[in-house]
């Protein structure tokens, strides 16, 4: 009996082991939804004007740690770590966490708030 029960107490712990560590895919394109900071903030309502006239800040992520910053015509290398919840942007290290569907993206001036581009 108390082997049974030890057996059934060490699958249960596998098995809230690997429930706990899926990984979560993130991959795909996202379109900057705002821009929250003290000083130079963007709003939803902006943002959505900006691409109507064509300027577009996007991101895009691979499943391999890497992808693209679009930022008014310009591109710049990113690559992140979901796990340790940091991202590189270009030269910058940032904050990065996902969240309800959206990527955030942390440094010192603000917070820049991605959602996934419906397909």
């Amino acid at each position: 009996m108390k082997k049974a029960l030890k057996l059934i107490c060490a699958l249960l712990l596998i098995a809230t082991l690997f429930g706990c560590s899926k990984k979560v895919d993130v991959s795909g394109e996202y379109y900057l939804l705002r821009i929250d900071a003290e000083s130079d903030a963007l709003s939803e309502e902006s943002l959505q004007i900006l691409r109507d006239y064509g300027i577009e800040f996007k991101l895009v992520l691979k499943n391999d740690g890497t992808g693209t910053f679009y930022a008014m015509g310009e591109e710049m290398k990113v690559e992140y770590d979901l796990e340790k919840k940091t991202a590189t942007v270009g030269n910058n290290q940032e904050s990065f966490r996902y969240e309800n569907g959206q990527i955030l993206m942390e440094d010192s001036s603000g917070t820049m708030v991605f959602e996934r581009v419906k397909e």
